[in-house]
């Protein structure tokens, strides 16, 4: 009797694996990739330290099926952190500092069928304009240095949708990388934790496409 139990009980067990597989393949693939090293801002001066080495998460391969209506939906998904440092003086009486950090996503190399990039170099995921003035420190004869100063250190997440479409069937490389906006004078930039996931899709007559 007790063989019978087991018996069935594999049986059952093996039937909800296979179902579960089968569903997950319905709803089209997953891949994605990551970084977890995290930013942090150091409580005495609002410096930031840590966050992932490098300006790239790693690839990610996904193959595509056959078949009208397959797209990629592409998440990367980041916490960035900016710091600024407003200084005036009086000899330097106006401060202005801008940093921010753009996202790219790149499908086998190149952007120009993602959306909602299509050929440029990428999305905004956070940015920060900062200008300080105080045109009275000048009448200041006993202040040289450092008269007057903001700082400015913050974290956040942020994640943006990429779409692609029209793919042909086979392999592809999807690969996720940032750039400096700014950041000329001072500033500083700081990204991670870091992930990037991919969802094949597939549209359906009842569906509508990718509009823009």
């Amino acid at each position: 009797m007790r063989q019978i139990r087991l018996i069935l009980t594999v049986l059952f067990i093996t039937a909800l694996s296979n179902s579960a597989t089968v569903f997950a393949q319905s709803s089209g693939s997953f891949s994605a990739s990551y970084n977890a090293t995290q930013c942090a801002i150091t409580d005495k001066t609002g410096a930031l330290t840590g966050g992932i080495g490098g300006t790239s998460l790693p690839d990610v391969s996904v193959k595509v099926s056959s078949g009208s209506g397959v797209a990629l939906v592409i998440t990367p998904s980041f916490v960035t952190g900016l710091f600024t440092d407003n200084k005036l003086s009086s000899t330097s009486t106006t401060s202005t500092q801008n940093v921010g950090l753009r996202v790219k996503v790149a499908v086998d190399g190149v952007t120009t069928n993602v959306v909602p990039e299509l050929g440029s170099n990428g999305v905004i995921y956070d940015q920060r304009f900062m200008q300080v003035t105080a045109s009275f420190l000048s009448g200041l004869t006993t202040c040289i240095d450092t008269c007057f100063e903001i700082v400015e250190s913050t974290l956040s997440a942020h994640s943006f949708n990429f779409y692609v479409s029209n793919l042909s069937p086979g392999t592809h490389t999807i690969s996720v990388s940032w750039d400096i906006v700014g950041g000329g004078s001072g500033e500083g930039t700081c990204v991670g934790p870091g992930t990037v996931t991919v969802q094949q899709v597939k549209n359906f007559s009842f569906n509508t496409g990718i509009s823009m």
